[in-house]
Formats: C-alpha cells, sequence, structure tokens
C-alpha cells in the first residue's frame, strides 16, 4: 500500500509542476501578450452565449476544457494615469460586491514592461453551488486581473478559472500578465 502511495505522488508531481508554453500573441492593434500555447480566441457567438455584458470584450480566449479564460476589455470611463491608486480602492469595492465571498491573495501597484499595473488575485464565491474548496456551498473562482489607464480609459486583464485549478494556473497566471506590453494608441 506504502509503494502505490509513493507511486501516485511521483505521477501526480510529474503532471502538476509541468510548464504550459507560452506563445507571443497580439491582440488588436496594440497589445501583445504570452498565452499557453493551446489557448483558443473565442468567437463572437460563443462569447455572447458564455458571458452577459453590454459591451463586448476585445478578446477573450480559453483552453480546449473551456474552463480557464483570458479576457481582454476596454473600459470607457476616464481615469487620469495619476489616478491608479484610486482606480484600484474603485475597483476592489466593485468585486467585493460582485460576489458572496472574497478572499484576496494579493492586491498590489505593479510596473510591467514600463507601465503602471492594478493587480488583483483572489479567490472567490458564489452562494447555490458547490465548488469550493475554502468556502462552503458555492461556486468557486480564482482570478488574476489587472488594470491600466491608456489614454484616459481602463484595460484590464483577466484570467480565471475554477478554484480547484488554482494550483495549476496562479504560476501561468503571473507569466501571462508579467508579458503584458501595450502601445499608447488604444
Amino acid at each position: 500500500m506504502k509503494s502505490v502511495k509513493v507511486l501516485f505522488i511521483l505521477i501526480w508531481s510529474l503532471f502538476a509542476f509541468q510548464t504550459v508554453k507560452l506563445v507571443k500573441t497580439k491582440i488588436g492593434k496594440s497589445i501583445t501578450v504570452s498565452l499557453p500555447e493551446d489557448f483558443e480566441l473565442m468567437s463572437q457567438s460563443e462569447i455572447r452565449s458564455r458571458f452577459v455584458s453590454a459591451r463586448e470584450p476585445l478578446a477573450i480566449y480559453s483552453d480546449e476544457t473551456r474552463n480557464v479564460d483570458f479576457t481582454v476589455n476596454i473600459a470607457y470611463s476616464k481615469w487620469n494615469p495619476e489616478d491608479l491608486e484610486l482606480m484600484q480602492s474603485f475597483y476592489k469595492s466593485n468585486i467585493m460586491g460582485l460576489y458572496d465571498a472574497v478572499r484576496f491573495i494579493q492586491e498590489d501597484i505593479r510596473e510591467i514592461n514600463g507601465r503602471r499595473f492594478a493587480v488583483f488575485e483572489f479567490v472567490s464565491s458564489v452562494k447555490g453551488q458547490s465548488d469550493s474548496p475554502g468556502f462552503s456551498n458555492g461556486i468557486g473562482r480564482y482570478t488574476y486581473i489587472q488594470y491600466t489607464i491608456v489614454n484616459g480609459k481602463t484595460v484590464l486583464f483577466n484570467l480565471s478559472c475554477p478554484t480547484h485549478l488554482r494550483d495549476t494556473w496562479g504560476p501561468v497566471a503571473s507569466e501571462i500578465m508579467g508579458s503584458v506590453r501595450i502601445k499608447d494608441t488604444i
């Protein structure tokens, strides 16, 4: 029995620590980001069927299982670049209002490739269904989201997945977000 446990641990560790190959991806005219090579751009009809939004995102990429999504969106609310800390506070309040429970892993202002971003990493839960270790009786999501201001517009990048995939996708999300490059012409 002990040898079966050891074998299981060895096999699990081989799969758990596989690296995800990232490839440089151009989004629109002004944004590049490195995404997993197996991520696919969702069609407009698939976006409409899966996400309710007044404004369609610039792009949504997803893994083949449609469990992990990476979204790029532009909000046309006006912000000045020096208001990033205020914007961060505003978006934190919005995040907390969207879910029944939120546990922040990190919230920070970070410079990435010469541009300042408000960064949030969190696990959230919405009551009513179960999939959420650490949150009883709720749907749990792991989210890594970052916001920046370009020409007065908010540009956001969001990777999310079910909480049980956090250990696999958290390090990848950090790599993806660290690869974001934006020209000043959005």
